[in-house]
């Protein structure tokens, strides 16, 4: 049980970044913005939008994988621990990268997702 529901929180951590390559609200105070750095100011912004497709897509990816092996997925139940942690290290970078106040929570779950990995809890999907 545990196993499963840590594999809904993985794929869906992994989803929210979606919201950096989706078609943007005229709402001025959207934060998942890819024009701009705020903490990396000398980064072009032909670079930044396709580094956000990049980072997006490797970062849904990775923690789709981890949550199939928590879903019990054989040949990924027994890796889940690589995507989660390429997951959860690309998505502090993309945090870094197109930072907003809002995103607070980001760095945390990803930090959380690195300290599961690390303690090896769950051991095993179920």
């Amino acid at each position: 049980m545990a196993a499963t529901a840590f594999g809904v929180f993985l794929l869906l951590h992994g989803v929210i970044h979606l919201g950096w390559v989706s078609p943007k609200p005229a709402d001025p105070n959207y934060p998942f913005v890819t024009s701009s750095s705020r903490l990396l100011p000398f980064i072009p912004e032909k670079v930044l939008g396709p580094l956000a497709v990049v980072l997006v897509t490797l970062i849904v990816v990775s923690f789709a994988l981890a949550a199939l092996g928590m879903f019990g997925v054989p040949a990924l139940a027994q890796i889940w621990r690589l995507p989660a942690t390429i997951g959860a290290v690309l998505s502090l970078i993309m945090c870094v990268v197109f930072w907003h106040p809002w995103f607070i929570m980001g760095p945390v779950l990803d930090l959380a997702i690195l300290a599961v990995v690390v303690t090896g809890w769950p051991s095993h999907a179920s």
